[in-house]
């Protein structure tokens, strides 16, 4: 899937990421007094606490709420500020799985009681968003751009509203020009096979600085993107595929880490490879006796055949394979990138 489908948030960071360190050191007087009533309001909130686990949370949570109003404080009424909380809800819910959903929550009603409502109704909405884009990944990629683009906006204006156009407004302006910069910049390492991977992923990086600037790079292994944009590149899927398995998944794995993935991203997914790499042995298995029902059935005799087989292979995933193959999309005779499906 292109970057625009899959990393469509990435354009709101883009666009104000400029401004996050100018608020975090220039804070107004008016800014300054938000922080202290932020902590004024978590303090006289909060319920008498038992055990040092809800200290914790507690603390944590208005030291969260001083970093969103440092960060978005100036700008929070505005939905493309508020959309960009999703990463940061995001993060958190990676790093603490039990309680990042409701670290998240205390710390905007804690910075933001106004809007703490409109706040997690956009995230709720953007959990949908991505939820559908996750399941329409692979039939999404098989359709021509013009009406990918189409069903994406669709889909958009459908959970969004008006508010489509406001969090992505500036998508067809300032990132697809940014995209095409950085498109020319790293089109010579498309088929660069002479260079080494480590090599690769450091060019790719420097690339991303000096088009998005410095601090953009940890933003796009936020979102993905530059892991996405090293692993679609030919020159990397082909020293990929020249490895054994093992060689290959520690390669992907120290490829990630060079990028500034975490250890337990890393780790996560290093076992999402795993899985996608038993589903495409499986796929390789149910296409051949595909291709031999093919070769001797016809007509009704090869359509009960293929169900069977595919129920046998799939389970309760065989419908969708079957609706894939009808319009002609066969997922297991499309490229394989390792590190990305």
């Amino acid at each position: 899937m292109s970057s625009k489908i899959r990393y469509g948030l990435l354009t709101v960071i883009v666009a104000a990421g400029a401004i996050s360190g100018y608020l975090y050191l220039h804070q107004s007087d008016e800014q300054t007094e938000q922080v202290a009533h932020a902590i004024e309001y978590s303090a006289s909130s909060e319920q008498p606490l038992d055990g040092s686990a809800q200290k914790n949370s507690t603390q944590m949570a208005v030291e969260l709420a001083v970093q969103y109003l440092e960060s978005y404080g100036d700008t929070i009424a505005d939905p493309v500020t508020q959309a960009r909380l999703y990463n940061e809800r995001r993060a958190l819910m990676e790093k603490y799985p039990e309680d990042g959903a409701h670290l998240f929550e205390s710390a905007i009603e804690t910075a933001f009681p106004e809007l703490h409502e409109n706040i997690m109704v956009l995230m709720a909405n953007l959990d949908r968003y991505n939820t559908w884009l996750d399941d329409n990944e692979l039939r999404l990629h098989a359709l021509p751009t013009l009406k990918q683009e189409m069903e994406i906006w669709q889909q958009r204006e459908a959970i969004f509203g008006a508010l489509a156009s406001q969090i992505w407004g500036e998508e067809e302006s300032y990132l697809e020009e940014k995209s095409q910069v950085f498109r020319k910049k790293v089109a010579h390492l498309e088929n660069a096979n002479e260079l080494q991977l480590t090599e690769l992923a450091h060019q790719l990086q420097t690339s991303a600085e000096e088009v998005y600037g410095g601090g953009m790079s940890l933003q796009f292994v936020g979102s993905g993107a530059l892991g996405h944009a090293l692993f679609s590149l030919e020159s990397v899927q082909h020293r990929l595929e020249q490895m054994p398995s093992d060689k290959r998944q520690q390669a992907i794995n120290d490829l990630r880490l060079q990028l500034g993935y975490s250890e337990g991203a890393v780790e996560r997914m290093a076992k999402q490879d795993q899985i996608r790499e038993a589903k495409w042995q499986k796929g390789e298995v149910y296409s051949a006796e595909r291709d031999a029902l093919i070769q001797r059935l016809s007509g009704e005799d090869l359509d009960q055949a293929l169900g069977e087989l595919r129920e046998k292979h799939f389970g309760m995933a065989a419908p969708t394979i079957a609706r894939e193959e009808e319009d002609g999309f066969y997922r297991f005779d499309r490229p394989r990138q390792y590190g990305l499906n």
